[in-house]
């Protein structure tokens, strides 16, 4: 098996990340640093990525959560106060697949199959997330298909996106947006551009997979198959708010 899957499938990061991690010398194998990207890894091979030695494949464990507002996706922010991954009693380490920022909430996937990882934050596959945004003011029709259009934020030309309006509430707008990219904080960075701060942000929606209305705040569910392959957007299962409703789910 590859090096970089060996190390994906531990759980560990990504294929991506793994590469990267090789060129930087943080790979050792039977105690040499490696750097041959294309090293295949052979049975009682030990292997160790950043000092720590890592172990092929454990049982794949995937976890949908409704993440709260003040809660950090980043695992090794050392500062932060609160966490996702402490909400989650799981005897298997799991990381967040990409990030919602602090003041964000709503659906975030966490599981230690880098290969899915390597999926959904990988450009390429163009998985779209689809969120709730409730921004300050009124925006006029032409700023939003600005931002449809795709605007340039930190020298990048954002891919189209799909803005679609919701409601006013009092002197403010609610949106669904759907983007096919997460680059960091992109939706707050749209609306800072034509002056209409985003108030509130929350993620309902990866790929085909919507998250149930009935998950409160700080609760999590474990994903089965046909989940996975919503979120992969093969196939869309949540064509009504009651097939919603029928899915069985176990709540912690």
């Amino acid at each position: 098996m590859r090096i970089n899957k060996f190390i994906a499938q531990s759980g560990y990061c990504s294929r991506r990340k793994a590469d990267e991690l090789i060129k930087y010398s943080k790979v050792c194998v039977n105690g040499k640093i490696l750097l041959d990207l294309s090293y295949q890894v052979n049975d009682g091979d030990i292997v160790e990525v950043e000092g720590k030695k890592i172990r092929k494949k454990e049982e794949k464990v995937y976890i949908a959560i409704n993440k709260p507002v003040g809660y950090t996706s980043t695992v090794k922010d050392k500062f932060a106060d609160k966490k996702v991954v402490d909400l989650i009693k799981s005897n298997t380490r799991v990381y967040p697949i990409g990030r919602l920022d602090k003041d964000s909430h709503g659906l975030l996937i966490l599981t230690n199959d880098g290969d899915l990882t390597y999926e959904l934050t990988h450009p390429k596959f163009e998985h779209k997330k689809v969120y709730e945004v409730l921004v300050k003011g009124k925006p006029t029709k032409n700023k939003i298909q600005e931002l449809k259009n795709g605007i340039i934020l930190d020298g990048y030309k954002l891919k189209k996106s799909n803005i679609e309006f919701i409601a006013n509430v009092k002197d403010n707008t609610k949106y669904m947006v759907t983007i096919y990219e997460g680059r960091n904080r992109q939706i707050r960075k749209m609306f800072d551009y034509i002056n209409h701060p985003v108030l509130d942000l929350k993620r309902v929606q990866i790929g085909n997979y919507k998250m149930d209305d009935n998950l409160k705040s700080g609760e999590y569910v474990l994903l089965k198959s046909k989940d996975l392959d919503l979120i992969r957007g093969k196939y869309d299962r949540s064509k009504t708010c009651k097939q919603q409703r029928r899915r069985n789910f176990k709540k912690f």
